[in-house]
């Protein structure tokens, strides 16, 4: 933590907080994008080709299928 953070639930912290979320943002606004980074103006995003894929009924039994693969993972099989 900072030296000269102010109490929580006090105004000066309000703006401090205020003045540091406002120089991060200035920060990640004004960054330079490297030219070997892909087009970010386009648009373009990954992910499914349909909303129909995201649908909860699709994925339920995948959800399921990782949740018991995660309980298992302490297990140690023994042969």
């Amino acid at each position: 933590m900072t030296e000269n953070r102010p109490e929580p639930g006090t105004p000066e912290f309000d703006a401090w907080l205020l003045a540091r979320a406002q120089k991060w943002s200035d920060e990640l606004f004004t960054a330079e994008i490297p030219e070997d980074l892909a087009d970010v103006g386009s648009g373009l995003i990954a992910g499914p080709r349909s909303w129909e894929d995201v649908m909860p009924e699709k994925t339920i039994a995948e959800d399921i299928a990782i949740d018991k693969a995660h309980k298992r993972l302490h297990l140690k099989v023994v042969k």
